[in-house]
């Protein structure tokens, strides 16, 4: 069976989630609007985040990072379909004032996991499950989320005309990344960074990452 089509159990005879299921489901939309404008960012890294600029790609100026605009269009449309659908079945109820993704994944988590959980069509509490943990899954990809990152002493970029100092910043994962502080493009996984470092002087041990501080 595939896992989309996995029901998650449902703990009691009205709802369709079991807690847990439902606990996750509230997480992942959580993460959805607090990593929404750091997905954006990502879109064109010298501008902000505002707006939905995924939703107009060919107007965006370049370059543009394509895997980060498909993944937004995905997390948008997966949330939309929940919001939809809701709005479909319930007379009455209506969409937020502020409708933008990260505004309808925080009503969603705050105000109609009741409506999503016990819905009468519990193929539509299965889908709507899976469409959120796939727009989780999606901004997840795209983000770093809260990092730990540290300066690395008496290192610079060695991009062409570019001298900017390198830091080290660490996920929550602890995938460990060598960036540069004017340019985050300029960027090497910790490991290749730490060979190259190795191979270029002989003579010492294998660079280890410096004391990171949470930003």
């Amino acid at each position: 069976m595939a896992e989309q089509d996995q029901v998650p159990p449902a703990a009691v005879t009205d709802q369709n989630l079991c807690p847990t299921c439902d606990d996750r489901m509230r997480a992942d939309l959580h993460l959805v609007a607090e990593r929404w404008e750091e997905a954006q960012a990502a879109l064109h890294p010298s501008r902000g985040g505002d707006s939905e600029r995924h939703a107009q790609r060919t107007e965006a100026p370049l370059p543009l990072n394509v895997s980060v605009s498909d993944a937004l269009m995905i997390v948008r449309d997966n949330i939309w379909s929940v919001a939809l659908r809701l709005v479909d079945d319930h007379p009455g109820l209506s969409l937020p004032a502020d409708q933008t993704t990260p505004s309808l994944a925080e009503w969603l988590a705050r105000w109609q996991m009741l409506k999503i959980a016990g819905a009468e069509d519990k193929g539509f509490t299965r889908q709507a499950y899976w469409w959120v943990a796939e727009a989780a899954d999606q901004i997840a990809s795209k983000t770093y989320g809260t990092e730990t990152t540290a300066e690395i002493p008496n290192q610079f970029c060695k991009r062409p005309g570019c001298k900017g100092k390198l830091f080290v910043a660490e996920r929550s994962d602890g995938v460990r990344t060598v960036r540069c502080a004017e340019d985050a493009h300029h960027a090497v996984q910790w490991d290749t960074w730490s060979k190259m470092l190795k191979a270029s002087r002989p003579q010492r041990r294998g660079a280890r990452p410096p004391r990171l501080g949470r930003v």
